[in-house]
């Protein structure tokens, strides 16, 4: 008996028949599968990808530690020592009067910076400067005929700190402490000198203890 026919308001004919439930299941069971097997090979796809790139980076961090640890590295740079003899000389045919050089200093003290130069109210000024120990800084600072205005910028504007005998010599001390500076202040014959730095006074007057006329 043949299976009847309906016949639409499109003016169409479909059949009514339907696959039996056994091969609708069939169908379902096979499209969850497939779903399933789509969804592990993201997932497989996802965890290779991953594992793929985190072997990539150890590998550079490491090469990138080898590299490191081959490479010599240097702590600290250290400049080389200066000639302060040499600077004096130069000075002396610069400034109004004999500049004056330190003989005899530890050999703790590096020298480290040595010129002659126009400073603070164009006062042409005799400087070298020593680093103590790795640690601390000492200078020496010189001029002739200076205002207030050259020895306050010098010593940092500190205040009066009495006075130091210095081979028999009395230098004002003058003090900054919020910025750390001492110095140790000295005039003859119109010129002024003055150690200063980070150094505490004991060794400033080393320094001013060993201050000769240059040449």
């Amino acid at each position: 008996m043949r299976a009847p026919v309906v016949i639409g308001d499109h003016g169409g004919v479909s059949s009514t028949e339907q696959p039996p439930d056994d091969v609708v299941e069939e169908r379902l069971r096979v499209q969850r599968e497939a779903q399933q097997h789509a969804d592990e090979r993201r997932r497989e796809r996802r965890s290779t990808s991953v594992a793929s790139m985190v072997i990539s980076l150890a590998v550079v961090l490491g090469i990138v530690l080898v590299l490191l640890a081959a490479v010599p590295r240097q702590n600290s740079i250290t400049q080389p020592p200066v000639d302060v003899a040499a600077g004096a000389r130069v000075a002396a045919t610069r400034v109004d009067f004999t500049p004056s050089l330190p003989t005899g200093l530890p050999p703790t003290w590096r020298p480290t910076s040595v010129r002659t130069t126009v400073a603070t109210a164009q006062v042409l000024t005799w400087h070298a400067g020593w680093v103590i120990d790795g640690k601390r800084y000492a200078a020496l600072e010189q001029g002739k005929d200076v205002p207030q205005e050259w020895l306050a910028a010098q010593t940092n504007r500190g205040r009066p700190d009495g006075t130091q005998q210095v081979g028999g010599v009395a230098w004002q001390r003058i003090l900054r402490l919020d910025k750390l500076q001492n110095s140790l202040v000295h005039t003859r014959d119109g010129v002024t000198t003055i150690v200063t730095g980070t150094a505490p006074f004991d060794e400033l007057a080393v320094l001013a203890g060993a201050l000769r006329p240059a040449g």
